[in-house]
C-alpha cells in the first residue's frame, strides 16, 4: 500500500527536534535518523547536536539553537514519507526456487557446440551467415572507397563460454517448466516464468581496463554489443534486470565457484522471480484500485460540498430577500401615509393606486415564505450543483 505522508512545518519540525532525539522521532515518522537530519538541513532546520541528550539529561548546560529565517528556495513545509518496508519472501517463490533447483541438479554446461540448445545454435548460424555477407560485400566493393559495414571477426572463446552456459540455462528453465521467450545474440533474453515476463542478461561482466581502445576490443567478434574503454572480466554474470523491489537478483561467476556449479541456484532463483512479479502485479492492481475508489469518494465528497454549498447561498438568499422586503414594506407604509395627505394623482396615465399595487407586487415576490416554510425548505432541496 502507499505509504501515508505526514506534512509538518519548518516551525513544526523545529519544535520537535528540540522535544526529542532524533533517532525516536525518526521513528514515529517511519524513517531512519539519517532520513530525518536530510529532511532538515533541506529546510534549514537546526536540530541538536551529538550528545545533547545526554548532557541535558545529567543537568549539564546545554545550548538551543535558534531557527533562522526562511530564505528564498527553501520551503516552507513537506511531507515525510515512510520508508517503503522490505518485501516478505513469498512461500510460493521458496518453493519455486527449490523445486526447480532440484530439476535441473543434472543440467551441465556442454564441453563443445555441437549439442547447443536450438536457440543458441541460431546464433552460430546468424553469425555465419553475417559474415558470409560481409565478405561478400567487400569483395564486391575492394576495388571502390567502400564505407559500408566491418568484416565480422570469428566467434573468440569467451563468445563460445557464454554461448555454451546461456545453451544450458536455456536448458535448464524448460527442464523447470519455464519458457524462452526473446534470445537475441547480445544475451538480453526474456523468459516466460508461470505466466510472467522475466528479462534476464546472460553477459560478460565487464571491467575498467587501461589498455588501448583496439586492444579491449578484440576479446569479442562484438565489441559493439559492450560498452567502450571496458573489457571482459574472464566472468559471465546473469542478472534478472526486469525492475522488481528489493534487490535485483544476480550471479557472478569466480575463480572458485563457475556458473555450472551455480546452475540450480541460478535457475531456482529465475523460477522464483515468476511468482514474486505476479504478486507484485496483484498488488500493483489493488492499489490501482484503491486509488481509483480514493478519486471516487474525493469527486463525491467535492460533489456534496458543492451542492451544500448552493444550496446554503440559496438559504442566505432567501433571508436577505425577507429582510428587504421587510424593509420595502415599511417603505410603501410610509409612501401610502404621504400619498393620504397630498391628495390622487395619476402619474404617466397612471392612478397612484396602481404604482402602489406594482411597488407591492415586486415586494411580495422577494417573500420566502410565499408557500410556507415547508415549500421553502423544498425549494432549497430541489437545488442543483449546475
Amino acid at each position: 500500500m502507499h505509504p501515508t505522508a505526514k506534512r509538518v512545518t519548518r516551525d513544526e519540525l523545529y519544535a520537535l527536534v528540540w522535544q526529542k532525539p532524533m533517532s525516536r522521532l525518526a521513528e514515529e515518522f517511519g524513517i531512519s535518523g539519517n532520513g530525518l537530519a536530510k529532511i532538515c538541513d533541506r529546510m534549514a532546520v537546526p536540530y541538536p547536536p551529538r550528545g545533547y541528550w545526554a548532557k541535558k539529561e545529567a543537568g549539564k548546560p546545554v545550548v538551543t539553537f535558534k531557527l533562522p529565517p526562511r530564505k528564498d528556495g527553501i520551503p516552507e513545509a513537506t511531507d515525510i514519507y515512510p520508508t517503503t518496508p522490505k518485501p516478505v519472501p513469498l512461500p510460493e517463490a521458496k518453493q519455486s526456487a527449490v523445486a526447480a533447483a532440484a530439476i535441473v541438479e543434472g543440467v551441465t554446461v556442454p564441453e563443445g557446440i555441437d549439442h547447443l540448445h536450438p536457440r543458441v545454435k541460431a546464433w552460430l548460424v546468424e553469425h555465419r551467415k553475417v559474415q558470409r555477407e560481409r565478405e561478400l560485400e567487400h569483395r564486391r566493393n575492394r576495388r571502390e572507397i567502400f564505407w559500408g559495414s566491418p568484416l565480422l571477426p570469428d566467434l573468440t572463446d569467451r563468445d563460445l563460454y557464454r554461448f555454451r552456459v546461456t545453451s544450458a540455462i536455456f536448458t535448464a528453465i524448460e527442464k523447470a517448466g519455464g519458457r524462452i521467450e526473446h534470445p537475441p545474440i547480445t544475451g538480453k533474453v526474456t523468459f516466460m516464468v508461470t505466466g510472467q515476463k522475466v528479462d534476464c542478461s546472460i553477459v560478460e561482466k565487464m571491467t575498467k581496463s587501461l589498455k588501448p581502445r583496439e586492444q579491449t576490443r578484440t576479446w569479442t567478434a562484438y565489441p559493439d554489443h559492450h560498452q567502450s574503454g571496458l573489457e571482459s572480466s574472464g566472468y559471465i554474470r546473469v542478472a534478472v534486470t526486469t525492475w522488481m523491489r528489493g534487490k535485483q537478483p544476480q550471479w557472478i561467476e569466480t575463480d572458485h565457484r563457475k556458473i555450472q556449479d551455480m546452475l540450480p541456484e541460478i535457475v531456482g532463483g529465475l523460477m522464483a522471480v515468476g511468482p514474486i512479479f505476479a504478486e507484485e502485479e496483484r498488488q500493483h492492481a489493488e492499489r490501482e484500485r484503491q486509488r481509483r475508489e480514493e478519486e471516487v469518494r474525493r469527486y463525491e465528497v467535492q460533489q456534496r460540498r458543492e451542492l451544500d454549498q448552493k444550496r446554503w447561498s440559496q438559504f442566505r438568499a432567501y433571508a436577505a430577500n425577507w429582510e428587504e422586503r421587510r424593509t420595502l414594506l415599511a417603505f410603501l407604509t410610509e409612501v401610502e401615509t404621504r400619498l393620504a395627505s397630498e391628495g390622487p394623482a395619476t402619474i404617466a396615465d397612471s392612478p397612484l393606486s396602481d404604482w402602489l399595487a406594482w411597488a407591492r407586487e415586486h415586494a411580495d415576490a422577494l417573500d420566502p415564505f410565499a408557500r410556507g416554510a415547508t415549500g421553502m425548505f423544498d425549494a432549497i432541496s430541489k437545488v442543483s450543483r449546475y
